[in-house]
């Protein structure tokens, strides 16, 4: 069995109880998503994260597009992040 460490950090209340929100409607938990962030790093040869103040002209664009969808009634809403995944993938014919 490969060894394993354990990893400690300080984050303030307000932020944890927002993820864990968050992480707990993606039917996850902190465990599993630290575990994919780091595989992500190692997969990838760098830190996944876009640290930028302006938004890319294209995701302006989607989000605009989708403000006007949402105002026309073509959007559908989901409860929970599952809930969504399930949805996305029952439309692109994945079984799961």
């Amino acid at each position: 069995m490969e060894k394993m460490s354990q990893v400690t950090v300080r984050i303030s209340d307000a932020d944890k109880q927002q993820v864990d929100r968050i992480v707990k409607e993606l039917g996850l938990d902190m465990t599993t998503v630290t575990r994919a962030f780091y595989k992500q790093i190692i997969r990838e040869q760098r830190i996944p994260l876009d640290f930028s103040l302006d938004l890319p002209a294209e995701t302006e664009e989607a989000l605009e597009e989708s403000r006007r969808m949402a105002m026309r009634g073509k959007t559908k809403g989901y409860a929970t992040g599952k809930d969504l995944v399930d949805g996305v993938l029952a439309t692109a014919g994945v079984d799961r």
